[in-house]
């Protein structure tokens, strides 16, 4: 079984993409082809576990992760631009997150999502 799985704007999916695979897929990100949605497909439900990157159109990102249901889903922001540094930052998160390793964690201001 699949520990992670990627889904881009096209619905296409990647089982366990690699660092680099994953790298590839947030550069491709544009104002045409906005998100990237990795999910923990390990978990008993993927839709409550997981990280994604949306590309603003201010050329901004923002980031969202969810480790449960609605009382543990948080957000972040990398401000623009996002093909010059802002790629770069949601990839180490997003690498870091799929290894699952602590410092994603700290790497960005998270605030809790309220609706």
């Amino acid at each position: 079984m699949s520990r992670i799985r990627a889904k881009a704007w096209s619905g296409d999916q990647w089982d366990d993409p690699d660092q680099e695979t994953l790298y590839d897929l947030l550069s491709e990100l544009n104002l045409v082809h906005r998100f990237l949605i990795i999910e923990r497909a390990d978990s008993p439900d993927p839709a409550q576990h997981y990280i994604q990157v949306y590309l603003d159109d201010d050329h901004s990102c923002l980031i969202e992760y969810r480790d449960g249901g609605p009382q543990a889903h948080y957000r972040a922001r990398i401000p623009p631009p996002y093909a010059l540094h802002g790629h770069d930052i949601a990839a180490d998160v997003v690498n870091n997150w799929s290894r699952d390793e602590g410092d994603w964690r700290t790497a960005l201001p998270w605030s809790r999502v309220t609706t």
